[in-house]
């Protein structure tokens, strides 16, 4: 017998990409709903958008509630029963962009379940999902791979306070892989989403110093490096490690070092 609140598609062509959808839909109130147990080999993201039910963890019973988000994880067993009516919209999705934004948030087979406090927004791209996937054109693709996109957009700022994120090594690694680039603390600001103060609130709490004196300290150790090792000019070392200016550079590195660049590669070839 058909089940008449059930409803959902699939995409017709799973390859190998950096981000696609198996499939998604959506549950209105079915009744006595029971899932799994079962494991699956990709990602599937469950939104409760009404209802309740005993989730089967491998640590014990857990509950699922309006706007809880339950994820699926790959090779993990899930088995849970609704304990009312049971509405909920899913999409599974697959790729390695999904394993790289899963790694940013603090959810796993020990830890799968996520509070949606921005749960409308959630809910509207699943359904916008779940249109588009109605269709086969190549528009239809294109706009399911941007909506995926806005998925994990809304679903890693829903996680950020619950999550592990740490806002300090963010920064931390921003900085050691942009060093030698005009960088500034209001580009990783916007970079992270984040207000200036609160940034570098967080990394002095976390590393003693504040973000930019590490950018300087940063850029000053590898120009002593270059200093060290290579006969390139005052000039290509500025440029290499971020400043535009020589000459702000050699103020920078003298009020550091007590030498201006040159006297220290001088003093350390002798």
């Amino acid at each position: 017998m058909k089940d008449l609140t059930l409803f959902q598609t699939e995409s017709d062509l799973h390859q190998k990409s950096d981000i696609g959808m198996y499939y998604c839909g959506k549950r209105i109130k079915t009744l006595n709903h029971t899932y799994g147990p079962e494991i699956r080999n990709y990602y599937l993201f469950v939104l409760i958008n009404e209802g309740r039910a005993t989730f089967f963890h491998k640590s014990g019973e857990m509950k699922l509630k309006n706007h809880d988000m339950l994820v699926m994880c790959p090779g993990e067993r899930i088995h849970y029963v609704a304990n009312t009516p049971w509405s909920i919209q899913w999409v599974g999705i697959y790729g390695q962009t999904v394993e790289n934004y899963m790694r940013e948030i603090s959810v796993n087979g020990d830890n799968p379940i996520i509070h949606i406090e921005n749960y409308h927004e959630m809910s509207q791209v699943l359904e916008e999902l779940y249109q588009t996937s109605k269709s086969r054109t190549a528009y239809s693709r294109c706009k399911q791979i941007e909506l995926l996109y806005k998925f994990f957009s809304i679903l890693l700022e829903a996680n950020q306070e619950q999550s592990n994120y740490d806002v300090a090594d963010s920064v931390k690694t921003i900085i050691d892989y942009n060093f030698g680039r005009e960088i500034t603390m209001q580009e990783i600001s916007d970079t992270l989403h984040l207000n200036s103060a609160y940034l570098s609130r967080k990394f002095m709490q976390k590393y003693g110093i504040a973000p930019k004196d590490y950018l300087i300290e940063k850029r000053i150790a590898h120009a002593k490096r270059l200093l060290r090792e290579s006969d390139a000019s005052v000039m290509e070392i500025s440029a290499s490690v971020g400043y535009v200016d020589q000459f702000y550079f050699s103020r920078i590195f003298k009020k550091k070092e007590g030498i201006p660049p040159l006297a220290y590669r001088k003093k350390s070839n002798k």
